[in-house]
């Protein structure tokens, strides 16, 4: 059976705070698994034409949220590792995961908008190779007890550590993004599942297979999988917005790491169409061996607001989720 959560965008009008905390209760009176948030520090002026610039912080955005409910779980879909220390992400995953009694997962990823990296000084052709350090160094800080810790790599070194508290979740849901061949090799070397953005089915199957046959046996895993944006509908339109950049002008080429949404036999995008299309692509990915779905009701960028949110939470519930219970 698999799980469910989604998305609020990051932006206005979804974090006003009376909207923020309704979003969020209203996910954990009906039944979702959890709620995530996307990452951008500081924009570049050259994409600010694509999205309001007040991004609130995803793991501020989590502890917020932790505190207002009481079984919901928090994520991030997904925390750009490269630009953070990892000690330092260690520390406020691990507070809140204690905290909260175990309510966090961290989804990681690459990040992509070159501009922002070099707004934070950094080199975005490193991001690979920092994002691998990054969650060595977790690792070694969430999982090293009372050990004297050291690390040296070639971003990261230090000696004479000591760090705590740790996570409460043993281990500590860690999701790696990325639909590459070595996003994936991540995943099954470095995570405890796998978070990618909107693969075909036939595509999600073969990546599961690649990341099993690297995985250590007996180990847990969670195979993910985030959603383009979700839409129930009435009845099926002629065409179909499905609120992604692929359909607003002027976009920088930093903006093509996002795959092809996917679409049914019949041209439709997955995942947006009547409760029983959209239950017949839930039922294709769960066949390819997705376990949890993140549900993006709205973007950011098509125009929708918290009341259509809303009821988008609420006609999936109604719909869609109780055939998969």
């Amino acid at each position: 059976m698999p799980t469910f959560g989604y998305v609020i965008p990051s932006i206005p009008p979804f974090t006003d705070p009376a909207a923020f905390v309704d979003l969020l209760q209203a996910g954990e009176a009906l039944g979702y698994a959890d709620v995530w948030f996307g990452d951008h520090v500081v924009l570049p002026g050259y994409a600010a034409h694509l999205t309001h610039p007040d991004w609130v912080d995803p793991l501020a955005a989590c502890c917020f949220g932790l505190g207002h409910t009481s079984q919901l779980r928090f994520g991030t879909d997904v925390l750009v590792a490269p630009y953070r220390h990892p000690a330092l992400v260690a520390k406020m995953v691990a507070s809140a995961d204690h905290l909260s009694g175990g309510r966090l997962v961290l989804g990681v990823g690459v990040g992509y908008l070159r501009g922002e990296f070099a707004i934070l000084g950094l080199d975005p052709a490193e991001r690979g190779s920092r994002t691998d350090e990054f969650l060595d160094v977790l690792d070694r800080l969430w999982n090293g007890g009372d050990d004297i810790l050291e690390y040296h790599g070639t971003h990261f070194s230090f000696d004479d550590a000591v760090f705590g508290p740790a996570p409460t979740q043993r281990p500590m849901p860690l999701w790696v993004g990325g639909n590459g061949a070595r996003a994936l090799r991540r995943a099954a070397t470095r995570g405890n599942g796998w978070h990618p953005l909107f693969p075909t089915p036939d595509g999600y199957a073969a990546a599961r297979q690649q990341i099993l046959a690297q995985r250590t046996a007996g180990s847990p895993f969670t195979f993910s999988y985030s959603c383009a944006v979700t839409t129930l509908l009435d009845a099926n339109p002629a065409t179909y917005t499905t609120g992604t950049w692929d359909e607003v002008p002027d976009i920088p080429d930093d903006f093509s790491y996002a795959p092809p949404i996917p679409t049914a036999a019949d041209g439709r995008p997955r995942f947006v169409g009547t409760p029983d299309l959209v239950a017949d692509d839930v039922a294709a990915f769960v066949a390819a061996g997705v376990d949890h779905f993140t549900l993006r009701f709205a973007s950011g960028v098509d125009g929708r607001g918290v009341g259509d949110l809303l009821a988008q939470i609420r006609w999936f519930t109604e719909e869609v989720a109780p055939r998969f219970d």
